[in-house]
């Protein structure tokens, strides 16, 4: 890897911009890169609502595969994320609602295609963003899954 020398101007600028750009990388990361598989890392909050979907079989051609959320928030303006991972992790989708446009209980769809959606076990996660005037939290639903199965041939 190159290195500037100390005396090196244009060395010394590039130096200062990659680790600025590594610091703010690093700052960032937890707030813009998508969960990792595991929620463990967050609280999981059971009574601020949940998330199901039913198993299904895919069909040919890419269709919508819908899931429910229903939330009993605390206080204040909210905002759910969720999120798809397929078997071994694979992520396959995401979702947002919020307060003003969404309702407390509603649906959502992922959008599959037979031919890049393997059969298995799914998983939804969800993590829900409260801001009630200065007063921030977030936490996760619990996890719920079900089963995508290969159509019969």
């Amino acid at each position: 890897m190159w290195l500037p020398s100390a005396t090196d101007t244009v060395g010394r600028v590039r130096r200062l911009v990659l680790i600025a750009v590594v610091a703010l990388v690093a700052a960032l990361a937890p707030t813009v890169l998508p969960p990792s598989v595991s929620a463990a890392a967050g609280e999981v909050h059971p009574e601020w609502g949940s998330i199901s979907a039913h198993g299904a079989r895919l069909h040919q051609g890419c269709r919508g595969y819908a899931y429910g959320y229903a939330l009993t928030p605390p206080d204040g303006d909210w905002a759910l994320e969720t999120f798809l991972l397929g078997p071994h992790g694979k992520r396959y989708g995401s979702g947002y609602f919020q307060t003003g446009s969404d309702p407390l209980t509603g649906t959502g769809a992922w959008r599959l295609c037979l031919r890049a959606t393997r059969g298995g076990i799914y998983t939804i996660r969800a993590r829900l963003t409260v801001q009630n005037g200065a007063d921030s939290s977030d936490g996760w639903l619990p996890d719920t899954t079900f089963r995508l199965r290969k159509p019969r041939h």
